[in-house]
């Protein structure tokens, strides 16, 4: 092959073959997938209307209904949330607020009492109103808690995942010892997760049923919490979600929790 062939046959390859930016091949990082999960898309603010199934050990179900509002404010949300059946939880309020330093800051709003008491970080690993959630899992946690370590990258239930192991790094932080997450690529949502107690053990795991793209934003709509310890399950529905509605910021306020 000539020179003027040999060069023609580059400038040809150069215009068939894509050119790859070297740290586009560097494989991610546990810490880089914890920070997208985090920064993911998810609105400026949200309104959801849920079911929620209470399923005990004989697999009896007892249904409750709910609605939920977010809203960023920059890094941070707020987030609330009001029972509306059946009558022995109807009215109850929840209201958290995320600090940029330490836990959120949390508040449960019992109609019986006709007041809000603030949960403090000793009540943190509780049951959020008897259900298999705790009210740690009701917080976002902030990567920089956690060591991340990409564990692998498999499909499960038709999902291409990260799994990504997340260590609090410092015990005291967390009821859980570790989880384990299995991360959805393209939504970035969690579609499995492993919590492991103290010694180790895996006592309960979230499972995600169905996403769905709703105005754009990757939403979980059908997700499932089993407390193997306790033989007990909470199903979670999305009836209706709506984003970036323009929401008030008096939604988040302790006042209109109590006077709603």
């Amino acid at each position: 092959m000539n020179t003027k062939t040999f060069t023609l046959t580059v400038v040809l390859l150069c215009a068939i073959v894509p050119v790859f930016n070297a740290d586009a091949l560097t494989p991610l990082t546990g810490d880089e997938i914890a920070q997208m999960v985090y920064n993911r898309d998810d609105g400026e603010d949200s309104y959801s209307k849920i079911e929620m199934i209470l399923i005990d050990k004989n697999g009896n179900e007892r249904v409750r209904s709910l609605i939920t509002h977010t809203k960023d404010y920059g890094e941070l949300r707020k987030n609330f949330v009001r029972f509306f059946s059946p009558a022995d939880i109807e009215e109850t309020g929840f209201l958290s607020w995320e600090n940029e330093a330490g836990d959120d800051t949390q508040y449960l709003y019992l109609p019986d009492l006709g007041r809000s008491r603030r949960i403090v970080s000793s009540q943190k690993d509780l049951r959020f109103v008897n259900t298999d959630f705790t009210y740690e899992d009701m917080q976002r946690r902030r990567p920089e808690k956690d060591s991340h370590k990409l564990l692998k990258e498999e499909k499960w239930h038709g999902y291409s995942c990260y799994v990504v192991e997340y260590t609090p790094k410092e015990k005291k932080s967390s009821q859980y010892a570790k989880t384990v997450q299995w991360i959805e690529k393209e939504s970035l949502i969690p579609v499995k997760v492993e919590f492991y107690n103290k010694k180790g053990k895996i006592f309960k795991e979230l499972k995600v049923a169905k996403l769905e793209k709703v105005n754009g934003i990757w939403t979980s709509m059908d997700m499932l919490m089993d407390d193997f310890s306790e033989k007990h399950k909470t199903r979670m529905r999305v009836l209706e979600v709506l984003y970036n509605r323009g929401m008030d910021d008096e939604v988040f306020t302790l006042q209109n929790m109590e006077d709603y």
